[in-house]
């Protein structure tokens, strides 16, 4: 993994991402922030997070075939421009503008996201010698380390300074999004791999298996609940513990554990899914992840904060496996593959918090969100449709 940090391309997009994610978690500090003076009710909350996610889902295929399609190698930057731009309207402006500009902002993180993941596992998988979700898991852990930060610093920041404290952090990010336009649009990345290349001749022998519409509806229905789980936590864990009176800055860290846990199982996972296979690391992660789940939203304590780690890393470490097997499956769309995956991860995820945040106004938030851990065990259940690893998919070149 050095070799990765220590390449300027690759850390631009890695740093790029950090910094997208940073502000893309302020989004569930800022609603429970705002709910009050808004009048937003559980379900108004979710109804606002389904919608910033839609916007930041959808649009992620059309990003990556533009990718794909005109080789826009600074899109990364200028997504981040564009998200540094809508969020500080929305800090300065009142009522429902701050919504609707909040949602707007989420076009830069779909733009980032299709093109971003796809350059990163790209030109990572070539320094690696083919360790794609090697290469995938430590792009990710930038993202995730923005959005286990970013709750806490946000909550800081508006709780000493209100909403416009925000505003600290997209400054902050303006220098990142100029490096990452210079660094993406100058400098020549390594020469792309052939999509037939010796690397990924093992994972792509598995396209006929995946033809069979019965395995693909089940590895969606899998990746949905895998992923529902992971942004009901990001998006109610904060509203959890307002209930229960913790301040902004107390929840804010509560949200950052997760994040955390989220960032290091994540990048375990793909580094070990290069050696033990893809499947056993999705199956055995989720299946760690369903006591956390199921029990961290009635702990207290400091049970609750392991439990919460714990719940974050077990549900992330099969993030980054997840989207190098669709890009596997699309070998010359890449960026496409990366748009329609990370898509569906965000609009299934964000349909999830929305439907938990309908049952939370009917039975109580603490009910809905354990129902996160029997969908880790379901997902846990599905991942056995999933391919058999060969004894040969994942051996590392020396």
């Amino acid at each position: 993994m050095i070799q990765l940090l220590r390449d300027r391309y690759y850390r631009a997009i890695s740093i790029n991402h950090f910094a997208v994610d940073l502000l893309n978690s302020q989004r569930s500090i800022l609603l429970v922030y705002l709910a009050a003076s808004l009048g937003l009710d559980n379900a108004d909350i979710g109804l606002v997070a389904l919608s910033y996610a839609m916007v930041g889902s959808l649009t992620q295929p059309l990003f990556g075939w533009l990718a794909d399609r005109y080789h826009i190698r600074w899109l990364s930057g200028i997504s981040l421009v564009w998200m540094i731009l809508w969020l500080s309207v929305s800090v300065s402006v009142t009522g429902s503008w701050a919504i609707g500009t909040l949602v707007v902002a989420a076009l830069g993180s779909a733009a980032f996201h299709a093109a971003g993941t796809e350059r990163a596992t790209t030109h990572g998988k070539i320094i690696l010698l083919g360790r794609a979700a090697t290469a995938a898991s430590l792009f990710f852990l930038f993202g995730q380390a923005g959005l286990a930060i970013g709750p806490a610093i946000g909550g800081a920041l508006i709780e000493s300074r209100g909403a416009v404290g925000v505003l600290v952090l997209t400054v902050a990010a303006v220098p990142v999004a100029i490096n990452s336009i210079y660094r993406l649009y100058w400098q020549k990345p390594l020469a792309v791999s052939r999509p037939d290349n010796v690397h990924d001749k093992d994972v792509d022998s598995s396209s006929d298996y995946y033809k069979s519409g019965w395995v693909i509806i089940a590895f969606a229905v899998l990746v949905m609940f895998r992923t529902a789980p992971q942004v009901a936590s990001m998006t109610f864990l904060p509203k959890l513990f307002y209930d229960r009176g913790y301040a902004p800055g107390a929840y804010g860290i509560i949200t950052t554990v997760f994040m955390a846990g989220t960032a290091l199982g994540g990048l375990i996972g793909g580094f070990m899914s290069d050696r033990w296979g893809r499947r056993r690391i999705i199956l055995f992660s989720l299946l760690g992840a369903v006591i956390p789940m199921y029990y961290y939203p009635v702990a207290s304590g400091f049970t609750l904060y392991i439990l919460v780690f714990l719940a974050g890393s077990f549900n992330g470490g099969s993030h980054a496996v997840i989207v190098v097997i669709a890009q596997s499956l699309m070998p010359s769309r890449r960026a496409l593959a990366s748009g329609l995956t990370m898509g569906f991860m965000f609009a299934s995820g964000a349909l999830g918090s929305y439907l938990i945040g309908l049952a939370a106004d009917y039975y109580s938030l603490v009910s809905a969100m354990q129902v996160n851990g029997l969908l880790c065990l379901l997902a846990a259940v599905l991942s056995l449709v999933l391919r058999r690893d060969s004894k040969t998919t994942y051996q590392v070149n020396p």
